[in-house]
């Protein structure tokens, strides 16, 4: 009888052992960190890719000539918001520099711009506000510094071309306004109005 127990037990350790070997055979591996060691040294070459690359279709690509274009007249210039950081950017430079006009034309959504004519009101009010809540839009903006990259945050789809990048409930705090609505249109980003609490 303890010959019979002894193979038994055997058995079960045999299979438990072949058990183990399957699971650490299906191992998952993941590739923690592409840079190497040292890779922040000048100087430094590696045929690593660089972890920061992301591939985007043409439309969504920041031209050479980057964000805030100027034009060969000195007087022409053209933003492109190819993601909300950008626009976020274009809404910070126009508010500082005073740039109401180029703000209305390229900053602000056809949509939004729309709504308010049908209500009566000059599409430059919605810069006016922006002047006058200046204080509601940099604290919105210091929580998202990133835009759509800052950790936590995502793009939610809200209609058609259109995205919501809102913090979380958690993170409100004192702020008035939680999060910012964009539309794509003509291959940008544009300010669609922010999100209230």
């Amino acid at each position: 009888m303890n010959a019979r127990l002894i193979i038994r037990t055997t058995a079960i350790a045999g299979l438990v052992l072949a058990g183990f070997a399957s699971l650490t055979a299906c191992a998952e591996e993941r590739i923690v960190s592409r840079r190497g060691l040292l890779s922040s040294l000048p100087g430094a070459e590696s045929n690593i890719p660089d972890h920061r690359t992301v591939n985007r279709p043409d439309i969504l690509r920041t031209p050479s000539s980057g964000i805030r274009e100027t034009l060969e007249d000195g007087d022409t210039v053209i933003l492109h918001a190819k993601s909300v950081r950008h626009l976020m950017a274009h809404i910070v430079t126009t508010m500082q520099n005073g740039e109401e006009e180029l703000f209305v034309e390229q900053v602000l959504s056809s949509k939004t711009r729309q709504e308010f004519v049908l209500r009566g009101y000059d599409p430059a009010e919605a810069y006016k506000e922006l002047i006058r809540r200046e204080r509601d839009v940099f604290r919105l903006f210091n929580v998202m510094p990133f835009g759509e990259q800052t950790p936590g945050l995502f793009l939610q789809k809200i209609g058609d071309n259109e995205f919501r990048l809102q913090i979380p409930r958690s993170s409100f705090g004192e702020l008035r306004w939680t999060g910012i609505d964009v539309v794509f249109e003509n291959k940008n980003y544009r300010l669609r109005w922010f999100v209230a609490r």
